[in-house]
């Protein structure tokens, strides 16, 4: 069995060194992210050898969300009318807050959408302290809202004692893609390194579904300054444990209906676009070219 050497993005995604970058420019063999980064490279003008394909999804169900102070008076979308969002400007995440704010009835005009601030910018002491979204943005007031996976920092503000209200998207009937997945190219997709790789990972995700605690030892082995709270990594371990598997007990699987819904939402609201800004036509992106479940584990 070979050694899985892990690869973490760079802190400044400019840099060219995000999880799909280091796959297709083969620095990498898999990366992880959300199912935005396969559909964002199937609409860039790119060799389709080096195109991205969902091999696996980690989880089953959605785990992020929309948040809010609870203080804020904020209860739903339609309430950001005259708020701020702060947004990572992430290629699909405007639209999918707008129509959100719409489909609640809300004015999306009214909301504006300000950019979330860098790390770096943070820890150079150019805005405010380094620390989660929650404490960095919306107790100092420099948004309103944001974009969370809530079994990490929505786990690890309810242990602060802070009150968060958080908004799905769907909850507001917007479809949305697996996330995160993992994705490689279309070469190594199918691939004897695929199905190795993937059997292990699939025995690991089965195991931190029926036994978190086994699921934290085994993380805080590297050590990670992130994972020092044990109390913290267990609740969102436990947060998290029902998300891995499908009701068959399967790890991974993936369904094209799921996939060919959150591609007609995005090419409906005008963000299927390629490297040029042009909106690229809803028949050229085939949603079972983007994932496949051929080399996970039966």
């Amino acid at each position: 069995m070979k050694a899985v050497t892990l690869r973490p993005p760079a802190h400044d995604a400019s840099a060219g060194l995000t999880p799909a970058k280091q796959v297709t420019t083969g620095i990498a063999d898999f990366g992880v992210g959300p199912s935005e980064a396969v559909v964002a490279v199937a609409t860039a003008d790119t060799d389709p050898s080096a195109r991205l394909v969902a091999v696996a999804t980690l989880c089953q169900a959605h785990m992020s969300s929309i948040c809010c102070l609870a203080s804020s008076g904020i209860t739903r979308p339609r309430e950001l009318e005259g708020k701020s969002y702060g947004s990572y400007v992430a290629k699909f995440e405007n639209a999918i807050v707008r129509r959100m704010v719409i489909g609640d009835g809300g004015d999306a005009d009214r909301v504006e959408f300000r950019t979330l601030v860098s790390s770096a910018e943070a820890e150079s002491g150019e805005s405010h302290a380094k620390g989660t979204v929650v404490e960095t943005h919306l107790e100092t007031g420099l948004a309103d809202a944001a974009w969370i996976y809530t079994h990490w920092q929505g786990v690890m503000s309810s242990r602060s004692g802070r009150t968060l209200n958080h908004f799905s998207s769907t909850d507001y009937a917007i479809p949305h893609g697996y996330s995160p997945i993992l994705h490689a190219t279309r070469g190594t997709a199918e691939s004897a390194t695929a199905r190795a790789f993937l059997k292990s990972t699939a025995e690991g995700y089965k195991i931190a579904s029926a036994d978190p605690a086994a699921a934290v030892a085994a993380l805080r082995e590297c050590g990670h300054p992130s994972l020092a709270d044990v109390g913290f990594i267990t609740a969102s371990a436990e947060s998290i444990k029902g998300c891995f598997l499908d009701d068959e007990g399967r790890w991974g699987r993936m369904d094209q209906g799921r996939w060919t819904d959150f591609v007609d939402f995005l090419a409906e609201v005008g963000t299927l676009l390629d490297g040029e800004g042009i909106e690229v036509a809803r028949d050229k992106v085939k949603a079972d070219k983007l994932f496949t479940n051929a080399a996970l584990p039966e």
